[in-house]
């Protein structure tokens, strides 16, 4: 495959060493999801890294691909159910989430190695920013998905649940899911799509997914920031932390487009 990023091992070389950032988007989870499809997309046009920070405007349940939409849509108030481009769980697009694509042409740096190791990267990234921000107790999952989609009924549902299971790179506090992770490649390039909780409330997910809206164990399972810190930083704070960290370890400078 023909690298698009000419010198891999030199960051700040051609197109690997300028970053765009794209303007901060807020709409409903189906433009939200077109928006990171087109990001992906134009990579092959323009093999430029870029970032891309949001959030949703109105609630709805986003299925990983390959998840079944029959396995949700129930609850007493009924959400837009939608499938993003890439694997893992179940989450629920809501203002509790704050989400950042992270879309790499191939042959940048970050992508080197086998193909989930792009994911302890960024989620070191992740780590050393939010350490920064004063969260305690910052850890990274560096072993293989805790996901088991074909046990119990228990597995099953905890691996429906994107917050309630671990992936490698995928932040925690104390122990607790943060930060989640997720990617999707083509030939052009990879799209890691981030989701940093801001609270985590799992009821409204876990009843959408015909469960029980009050399991205490998913509950424990994440956290969000705003529970963590006291105050809590603003978004602006966290984009800037998680912008630098990804700086240090992917190359820059970055560019607005």
């Amino acid at each position: 495959m023909t690298s698009a990023c000419p010198v891999a091992s030199d960051p700040s070389a051609g197109p690997c060493g300028t970053w765009r950032i794209v303007a901060w988007e807020e709409a409903d989870g189906a433009t939200l999801l077109d928006g990171s499809l087109r990001l992906l997309d134009a990579l092959a046009d323009e093999p430029v890294p870029a970032l891309r920070w949001y959030r949703a405007s109105s609630p709805a349940v986003i299925l990983g691909r390959g998840q079944a939409a029959a396995s949700a849509g129930g609850g007493e108030q009924p959400l837009p159910v939608l499938t993003r481009h890439s694997g893992g769980g179940a989450v629920l697009l809501d203002r509790g989430l704050l989400s950042l694509d992270v879309a790499l042409p191939t042959g940048h740096p970050l992508l080197d190695g086998d193909i989930g190791a792009v994911f302890e990267r960024v989620g070191a990234a992740w780590a050393d920013a939010l350490g920064l921000l004063g969260v305690p107790g910052i850890t990274v999952h560096r072993g293989p998905s805790t996901a088991r989609r074909r046990g119990t009924d228990r597995d099953r549902l905890l691996a429906a649940v994107c917050y309630a299971t671990l992936g490698r790179g995928e932040v925690l506090a104390g122990g607790r899911k943060l930060v989640g992770l997720a990617q999707r490649r083509r030939r052009h390039g990879a799209l890691v799509q981030c989701g940093l909780l801001r609270r985590w409330r799992p009821g409204i997910l876990l009843d959408a997914l015909g469960a029980d809206p009050t399991d205490a164990d998913v509950a424990r399972r994440a956290v969000g920031l705003d529970e963590l810190l006291d105050p809590p930083p603003p978004d602006a704070a966290v984009m800037a932390a998680v912008e630098l960290a990804l700086a240090r370890v992917g190359g820059g400078p970055w560019h607005s487009g």
